[in-house]
């Protein structure tokens, strides 16, 4: 693998944690950096750096709501800046996502509701402070669980004793696509789909202590379930909705383990 991310040799040095962020930016944001090879966005090791991008994304748009209440701008118009600016940062769609509009929209709206809740200072602990740290979580864990419940491609030996995969549409890829539209292989969906326990191990562990450390225990434990269960059950549920044995990146995780994380804070702050 030639590619200039990899230059460095050593997984664990600061240069190669700076080439691996730079790489996930440049594929889950629109940010104008140069887009990474389709080999390199479906290197499992850069999938470590996900959920720190993730965060990244959140807090950008946690800002956003920030600033645009401390100008004194209604609480809604607030929310949907914040929510805009997820969009605009985070990832691009494809033909998918436009077949996907009306979960898509289903999605934006509980993502809205969720937020302002969260924002809201009648709210018990509500603020833009929280909706800071709220979408920071968010981002983080819902990329670390796409990550984590993603499929797993057959074992040799499962198939040489007659054990076969469940059918796709059971169980979906999830499938990163370059934002430069670069054409991605079946081989290379293949090999992008298959986990390797330190990147996977990695980005679970980041993504719970930027969970922890943002929100605390038992908010933190919320998120963390509501984005396992986004993350598992939504893009399957999606997948069947729009009819692809393949989803888009941003639709696995923007639109799943994101939106039920938030929606689970949410709820625990009405209660």
């Amino acid at each position: 693998m030639s590619d200039p991310y990899h230059a460095a040799d050593d997984a664990w040095t600061i240069k190669a944690w700076w080439q691996d962020l730079h790489s996930a930016a440049a594929t889950l944001t629109r940010l104008p950096l140069p887009h990474p090879s389709a080999a390199i966005a479906l290197d499992p090791r850069v999938r470590r750096a996900y959920p720190v991008i993730g965060a990244l994304i959140g807090l950008a748009a946690g800002g956003v709501f920030f600033a645009a209440h401390d100008v004194g701008l209604p609480l809604a118009v607030c929310t949907v800046l914040s929510v805009a600016a997820l969009i605009l940062i985070g990832g691009h769609m494809d033909d998918h996502g436009q077949r996907a509009a009306g979960p898509l929209l289903v999605a934006t709206m509980i993502k809205l509701a969720a937020i302002y809740v969260i924002g809201n200072p009648s709210t018990p602990d509500g603020g833009p402070h929280m909706v800071v740290v709220s979408l920071a979580a968010a981002g983080a864990l819902s990329h670390a669980a796409a990550i984590l419940f993603e499929p797993n491609p057959p074992k040799d030996e499962d198939v040489e004793n007659g054990v076969m995969p469940a059918p796709p549409m059971a169980d979906p890829k999830v499938v990163i696509l370059p934002p430069d539209g670069t054409e991605i292989s079946e081989e290379d969906m293949d090999e992008g789909n298959g986990r390797e326990l330190g990147p996977a191990t990695s980005a679970i562990i980041i993504a719970l202590l930027v969970a922890l450390f943002t929100l605390g225990i038992l908010p933190g434990a919320a998120a963390v379930g509501g984005a396992a269960i986004g993350a598992w059950g939504a893009p399957r549920m999606l997948a069947r909705e729009i009819e692809s044995e393949v989803l888009p990146l941003p639709l696995a995780l923007q639109q799943s383990g994101e939106v039920w994380a938030l929606l689970a804070l949410a709820i625990l702050m009405s209660i």
